[in-house]
């Protein structure tokens, strides 16, 4: 119980959002695939771990005084992983161009840029390892969309800004139904 209860019912939420995203992207969809072919037990809890991580991180003193330099930083990074998706692999990586749109979308208008940042980096690291070591693998073309990806995506860490803008509407209409108060969801 280190956690306020409004972080801890984020969460748990996003923890919910995240399984059934990982059970539609790789059990249904397959766009990436577990090297057992299943979604591994740890992978749930490790979304709520990896997700209170972010949050705390974004959280910390020294980040929020140097929260524009950081986001400027990852954002630059992030345009240039991107680029070399698109041109330095015999298919260009196009789930990571729109992914990375999504994720530069997210930090200009989104209302928490700093945790979009700390997260999209968070989220590479873990891709580039859990995808060299072969623990998953992204699937060269999209299934159905037809839409060349890397291995990772190179914009893959928009996922948890998007995760995180869904999961504060779901909180902001639980808040809002047992409390029956007028809520407005917080926009990404």
């Amino acid at each position: 119980m280190l956690q306020p209860a409004a972080i801890r019912v984020q969460v748990v939420v996003l923890v919910f959002v995240a399984t059934v995203l990982e059970c539609v992207g790789s059990l249904i969809w397959g766009a990436y695939t577990y090297r057992l072919d299943n979604l591994p037990l740890y992978v749930p809890a490790g979304h709520g771990l990896f997700y209170l991580s972010a949050l705390r991180a974004a959280s910390l003193p020294t980040l929020q005084r140097h929260a524009r330099a950081i986001v400027i930083a990852v954002a630059a990074g992030a345009s240039l992983w991107m680029l070399y998706g698109l041109f330095a692999h015999p298919l260009p990586d196009l789930l990571g161009f729109v992914t990375w749109a999504i994720f530069i979308r997210f930090t200009v208008r989104g209302r928490y840029p700093l945790l979009y940042a700390v997260s999209f980096a968070m989220t590479t690291a873990l891709e580039l390892y859990g995808t060299g070591l072969g623990i998953w693998t992204w699937s060269p073309v999209l299934p159905v969309l037809m839409l060349p990806a890397g291995n990772p995506p190179t914009g893959i860490g928009a996922g948890y800004a998007a995760m995180d803008a869904l999961t504060r509407r779901i909180v902001a209409r639980i808040v809002r139904r047992d409390h029956g108060e007028p809520v407005v969801a917080e926009a990404a």
